[in-house]
């Protein structure tokens, strides 16, 4: 791997289209250096590896086998922005290789995933000494800012979470793609507890449950539609906060309008935050290493509670 200090951070990413090509752009604009990307075949990889040259003027070298990646590129960290079935065989290979991780959610998921499967494979993985990662649920950076803005409840009663995307997932699956985000708001909001029973109300475009968080009691709204409206937002006892956006590509301006007192408070994309706080994981002597892998684990226990309904 290169020097730090004298260079550049070298990223990869693994899963160059769709969210891949966000990340890559983000990289890049945190200061980073695209030296590779990962395709399922030499074409896709070829074909990412084009786009990101006339889209953004990145000139990464094309994979298709991971292992390979590693010893030609030579990346600092990777962005793992494949399907959720192949994250938990490329975690292990950075792990193996002692390279930082910034992984899409969720951390790991498998259809028909047993509480045998999970702890397996979350046991293989917690046995690295050196497990730098951060699981991209960069939604909790508002919940956050909010919090330095105005403050925290002396208690909290209520939590709800509403978040209308126009991804591809339909029933159930659009569970395991938002639900990380939800758990994410509510392990800054109140730290790790246990789940003991939740209700859930699925429908094709949308997936909706509710759940005692300790003595909050705590509601998840989510939809997929394409084409369908983009909204967030979230609540903490009935005082909500809506993300609003103003402009366009390059220029455009996020707020977080406070429905109590009917402000807009200007906000960043959190997206950016979490991948520079990555970066800067990256370029430190002193890793805080665990201390985010051990939050996505915690994420991925109650996802997988949640979804399956599955409580000791």
């Amino acid at each position: 791997m290169t020097t730090l200090s004298e260079s550049k951070p070298q990223v990869a990413i693994l899963g160059a289209r769709g969210i891949g090509q966000v990340h890559a752009r983000l990289f890049q604009k945190s200061g980073a250096n695209v030296c590779a990307v990962l395709g399922s075949t030499m074409r896709t990889a070829e074909q990412a590896a084009e786009y990101l040259q006339e889209s953004l003027g990145i000139s990464p070298k094309p994979f298709d086998n991971l292992e390979r990646l590693i010893t030609q590129a030579r990346p600092d960290a990777l962005s793992i922005c494949t399907p959720p079935e192949c994250h938990f065989q490329q975690i292990l290979t950075a792990f193996n290789s002692g390279i930082p991780v910034f992984c899409e959610k969720p951390l790991i998921w498998e259809k028909n995933l047993t509480p045998e499967t999970l702890e397996d494979r979350l046991h293989q993985l917690s046995r690295y000494q050196k497990k730098n990662l951060f699981l991209n649920t960069c939604n909790a950076y508002f919940l956050e800012h909010i919090i330095k803005k105005i403050g925290k409840p002396s208690s909290i009663n209520s939590f709800s979470f509403k978040f209308y995307t126009q991804g591809p997932h339909r029933g159930k699956d659009i569970g395991v793609d938002l639900l990380p985000h939800g758990l994410s708001l509510l392990i800054y909001l109140l730290g790790y507890k246990n789940i003991t029973r939740v209700s859930q109300k699925v429908e094709l475009n949308s997936y909706q449950c509710q759940f005692p968080y300790g003595d909050c009691q705590v509601s998840f709204d989510f939809q997929e539609r394409d084409g369908g409206l983009k909204h967030l937002a979230f609540s903490i006892n009935g005082r909500e906060f809506t993300r609003v956006q103003k402009g366009e590509g390059k220029t455009y301006k996020v707020f977080l309008k406070d429905s109590e007192e009917g402000r807009e408070i200007e906000t960043v994309d959190p997206f950016q935050i979490y991948i520079s706080r990555f970066l800067g994981q990256v370029n430190s002597e002193n890793l805080e290493e665990g201390e985010k892998f051990a939050e996505g684990v915690a994420n991925l226990r109650m996802m997988f509670q949640l979804y399956f309904g599955y409580f000791k």
